[in-house]
């Protein structure tokens, strides 16, 4: 069976394009920008292409992970984020239901406004925020589109990935070239290991699973203690990172800030907790210390 893949040169992407061969899977991945080798050009926007390369690849499920996640740029960029965080979806989940597909889409925890968090799967959404809204409003089109679809709720997803910009990378960037490090003390929510995310979705993919499920680790902590305990397992001067405000940092965008998301349904769909951050952390550094070692030490 074949699973196709849209975004697969991202972060979550390369994640699922490794696993999902694991999982007996035929992974098939598009690019939008950036060309790559046995991938097929698509753009979300283009509809028109959509419904092609669905109808030629013809998955047993697709992973749409291309989304517009640059949240300040969102607000000055609201048509933009419309066209690839609501129509594009909405245009992937009819090109999937027409051949049968399931549709996994990847969410937010900015769905919500950070006021009353944990947030379980069926609490009300507040989004704030015109990427919050557009994210928030993609989820609905998907669902209204097609009848099969996982809406996978994330936050804070990082990995390490040297071609990537996640949360995780940029700690370990800035604290090895001895950088100060500001980072908001007042944004609680759950970091999430990127293969977990993507594992944790195929295996929701593979069973009769449909509608929203928070995929995220287990713990709920606050961005700077994140920072911290990384930086500390990382071996890297925890020092250097100062906790501060959300509102020190003069942001575009509103954060969620008490948000954070409920793993309850998500461990009893997969018959185990989800990943702790400390699993995830130790995750990270052991690949921060292969990647040193260069090629015979990856071997």
């Amino acid at each position: 069976m074949k699973a196709l893949v849209i975004g697969a040169p991202g972060q979550v992407g390369r994640a699922l394009m490794r696993l999902t061969e694991t999982a007996g899977l035929e992974p098939v991945g598009t690019y939008r920008s950036r060309p790559h080798p046995n991938m097929l050009p698509l753009d979300v926007t283009d509809h028109a292409a959509v419904a092609d390369t669905i109808a030629k690849v013809r998955p047993a499920v697709v992973f749409l992970t291309a989304a517009l996640t640059a949240v300040d740029y969102c607000e000055d960029h609201v048509d933009e984020a419309w066209a690839i965080n609501v129509h594009g979806p909405e245009a992937v989940a009819r090109a999937s239901s027409s051949v049968g597909a399931k549709l996994v889409f990847y969410s937010t925890e900015y769905v919500f406004d950070g006021t009353a968090g944990p947030y379980s799967e069926d609490d009300p959404i507040c989004p704030q925020g015109a990427y919050a809204r557009s994210k928030a409003e993609g989820e609905r089109a998907v669902l209204a589109a097609t009848d099969d679809a996982i809406i996978a709720r994330t936050t804070v997803v990082f990995g390490w990935d040297p071609t990537s910009k996640n949360f995780g990378m940029q700690v370990w960037e800035r604290l090895s070239a001895g950088e100060r490090m500001r980072v908001p003390s007042d944004q609680i929510s759950n970091p999430t290991l990127a293969d977990f995310l993507a594992l944790a979705t195929i295996i929701l993919a593979q069973g009769d699973v449909r509608g929203v499920v928070n995929v995220v680790g287990r713990d709920r902590v606050a961005r700077s203690d994140f920072a911290i305990r990384l930086a500390e397992r990382l071996g890297l001067d925890a020092g250097l990172i100062d906790p501060i405000s959300t509102a020190e940092l003069k942001q575009v965008a509103p954060r969620p800030l008490n948000a954070g998301l409920r793993t309850d349904k998500l461990a009893e769909l997969l018959g185990r907790p989800a990943i702790s951050l400390d699993e995830a952390i130790d995750t990270f550094a052991h690949r921060s210390r292969v990647a040193a070692q260069g090629p015979l030490g990856a071997a």
